[in-house]
């Protein structure tokens, strides 16, 4: 759960970076670029944060249990 919220959070990131690979222009640019995903980072961070957040307690709990 721990992976999945990371990989939650910087999905945009990553979806920026392959359009303007493949797109060319800046990742950063909003108008030619990938830059209007990096807006779901507002979104998909505090989520991915909460993914993490409850696959860590549920890691120690686990652990001391056994």
């Amino acid at each position: 759960m721990v992976r999945a919220g990371i990989l939650v959070a910087v999905f945009p990131i990553v979806c920026a970076f392959l359009f303007s690979l493949f797109q060319g222009g800046s990742m950063l640019d909003e108008g030619a670029g990938g830059g209007g995903y990096l807006w779901l980072l507002i979104i998909t961070v505090p989520i991915g944060a909460l993914l993490v957040f409850v696959g860590l307690i549920i890691k120690l709990f686990k652990g001391r249990k056994s």
